[in-house]
């Protein structure tokens, strides 16, 4: 309607695919887009022609915490994207 021939979505993320239990209100899978569907299910449900996502090694680079590169992951919790949570979780 506004006259553009194409649409195509860029996300500065990593897809947000897994819950964050250490502050932020996001506590199942069911409320994740991503955790739901695929890059191409998504682009359709968005109505969009492409969909793209940051990788989780280029969101560290980017980022690039001061001394981060001494600890796993540049310093950064990525659990929400790749699901390995630095610390257990318990079912309480």
């Amino acid at each position: 309607e506004a006259g553009a021939k194409e649409v195509h979505m860029r996300i500065s993320s990593p897809p947000f695919k897994f819950p964050c239990f250490y502050g932020i209100d996001i506590s199942t899978r069911s409320e994740l887009m991503a955790a739901n569907h695929t890059v191409e299910e998504m682009s359709d449900l968005i109505g969009a022609d492409s969909l793209g996502f940051l990788s989780i090694p280029s969101l560290i680079k980017a980022i690039s915490v001061k001394g981060g590169a001494d600890y796993p992951n540049g310093g950064l919790t990525v659990a929400y994207f790749d699901g390995k949570y630095p610390t257990p979780l318990y079912d309480y």
